[in-house]
C-alpha cells in the first residue's frame, strides 16, 4: 500500500471534501485523523477512570500496591494493572501525536 494518494483519487475527492466544509483534500484527512485520535483517548481515559473508580485510588498509588505483592499471585490485580498501564501509556502517545498533528 503506498504512501501518497492517487491523482484521479484527489481530484474527484476533493470537490466532495469542500462541499463538506473543508478546504482541501489535506485539511480533511488531518481532521478526521484527529477525530480518530480523540475517540481513542477518550476510550483509555475511560478505562483509567473505571479502575480508578474500582480501587479508589489513582494509578500510581495501585502500582505502588501491586509492586508490594511482587510474591503474591492476585491474578485480578495484576491484570487490572497491566490494562490500567496499557491505558496510561496509551493515553500519553495518543496525545503526543494529537499534538504533533495539530501542529503538522
Amino acid at each position: 500500500m503506498g504512501t501518497s494518494l492517487d491523482i484521479k483519487f484527489a481530484e474527484r475527492s476533493e470537490s466532495i471534501v469542500t462541499q463538506l466544509g473543508f478546504k482541501d483534500l489535506k485539511s480533511f484527512i488531518k481532521n478526521q485523523a484527529l477525530l480518530m485520535l480523540m475517540a481513542k483517548i477518550e476510550k483509555y481515559e475511560a478505562e483509567s477512570k473505571h479502575l480508578e473508580a474500582k480501587y479508589h485510588m489513582p494509578f500510581k498509588a495501585f502500582q505502588a500496591k501491586v509492586e508490594e505483592l511482587q510474591n503474591k499471585e492476585v491474578f485480578t490485580e495484576d491484570d487490572d494493572y497491566l490494562d490500567w498501564r496499557f491505558a496510561k501509556e496509551a493515553i500519553n502517545r495518543l496525545v503526543r501525536q494529537k499534538r504533533e498533528l495539530e501542529y503538522a
